[in-house]
């Protein structure tokens, strides 16, 4: 079976990188959310909250994208530590 993070030992840079843009993509709706409420408040003036904006209920939406994202998560991270099993053991074995 192939590697899939991690190609060579040098790769480890990978698995921070991985983490965050999973963690991002979690908390997306939070901060495109605040973004557009902030872009809103700043050209009408007017405070944004749920009921008379539309980026006020985007952040609801974590209610979904935070337990997808716990679930890639967690299967990134076995990969990962199967990837890094498989190179350590190939590394034994070579020398």
């Amino acid at each position: 079976m192939k590697r899939l993070v991690f190609k060579k030992q040098k790769d480890y840079w990978k698995l921070p990188i991985g983490i965050i843009i999973i963690i991002l993509a979690a908390l997306a709706p939070l901060w495109i959310g605040m973004v557009g409420a902030t872009i809103t408040e700043f050209i009408t003036g007017n405070q944004c909250n749920e009921g008379n904006c539309f980026w006020g209920v985007l952040p609801w939406l974590m209610m979904a994208t935070i337990p997808i994202g716990a679930i890639i998560l967690v299967v990134f991270l076995i990969i990962a530590l199967i990837d890094f099993i498989k190179i350590r053991s190939n590394k034994s074995v070579n020398q």
